[in-house]
């Protein structure tokens, strides 16, 4: 996991996404900015918003039973609002990269907030939770196993459907909202929606 993230930074920065505005961006950040766009890294998108996550939940494989993911504070590491310029190396070195069973910190995510450097970011209330790499049951995250730690709630297709008629049509969370940038822009004018979808009322 290592190997690779260090080299998709390599490959990225050669192409010159490490600039934003004007100003060089720290590894999170170009990470931050690569997941955004698709690329495969250990960070797991989260939202401040529980109404965003949500939408996230329903849009997803609306024909299938999908599952809201809470997990509690007291479960994770970080703090919002605050920079991370450390590298990638200084993060994830090889000693350290591994989550133990045994060592509880170890076995807690970490959540960052990265700056603003995509309107896609702010739209979505971003967050990103991180750890070691993991080989638990409860997949490539790894958090402590305990009471009250991480709620789920699951959501059927009929109710996918009726949470995201609500999501729009009372909160304006919508794809159209979600993602206002020209990616997100031309998606949602592509021949997958009608010519009035991204029309509020």
């Amino acid at each position: 996991m290592r190997d690779y993230e260090r080299e998709l930074l390599l490959n990225a920065q050669h192409q010159g996404y490490h600039f934003e505005n004007g100003r060089e961006i720290s590894d999170f950040e170009l990470l931050a900015k690569l997941q955004h766009h698709g690329a495969a890294t250990r960070m797991i998108d989260v939202s401040r918003n529980i109404l965003v996550a949500l939408w996230f939940a329903c849009d997803s494989m609306r024909d299938k039973t999908g599952l809201l993911f809470g997990l509690h504070f007291s479960a994770i590491n970080g703090f919002e609002g605050r920079p991370d310029k450390r590298s990638y190396n200084q993060v994830f070195d090889r000693k350290t990269d591994i989550a133990t069973n045994e060592d509880d910190f170890d076995n807690t995510p970490t959540l960052w907030q990265p700056p603003v450097v995509t309107k896609r970011i702010a739209a979505q209330s971003a967050q990103y939770l991180y750890s070691r790499v993991s080989n638990d049951r409860t997949g490539s995250l790894s958090f402590r196993c305990g009471e009250n730690i991480v709620n789920m709630i699951a959501i059927t297709p009929e109710m996918k459907t009726k949470c995201l008629k609500i999501l729009e049509n009372t909160f304006d969370i919508r794809r159209f909202t979600l993602f206002p940038d020209i990616d997100g822009f031309c998606f949602s004018n592509s021949t997958n929606f009608g010519c009035h979808s991204n029309e509020r009322w």
